[in-house]
């Protein structure tokens, strides 16, 4: 388990925070057993190392999933939940018809060529 956690600020930001007292001594040296090959899902290299795995975070601009608190997990989960359930005090049958009048509309704008 990493010693050290990525938290993220409300403002979108985030930081690195320790996950137990001995992460936050600075007197030590930190040796980390070598991860297991595997095939990245975003470009298809295989990655044989932590120096690989980390240059290749950076290059795609992407942070292991494992680095997010579960307090993290749950908060977007609520969100996304939010975000899918709003209705603005609408009822299904008056969302739905919005969203036929919508579709309709925007298939007349493309049958006009616009």
């Amino acid at each position: 388990m990493p010693r050290w956690i990525q938290r993220v600020r409300e403002d979108g930001t985030t930081y690195m925070e320790p996950r137990d007292e001995a992460a936050k001594r600075h007197d030590g040296v930190a040796i980390h057993g070598d991860i297991q090959s595997f095939v990245s899902p975003i470009d298809g290299t295989v990655i044989s190392d932590r120096r690989q795995y980390d240059e290749h975070c950076k290059r795609h601009n992407v942070v292991p999933a494992q680095e997010f608190s579960p307090e993290f997990y749950e908060r977007k989960a609520k969100e996304r939940a939010r975000f899918y359930s709003e209705t603005d005090g609408r009822t299904r049958q008056q969302v739905q018809r919005d969203r036929e009048q919508i579709h309709e509309i925007i298939v007349r704008q493309e049958r006009n060529g616009q």
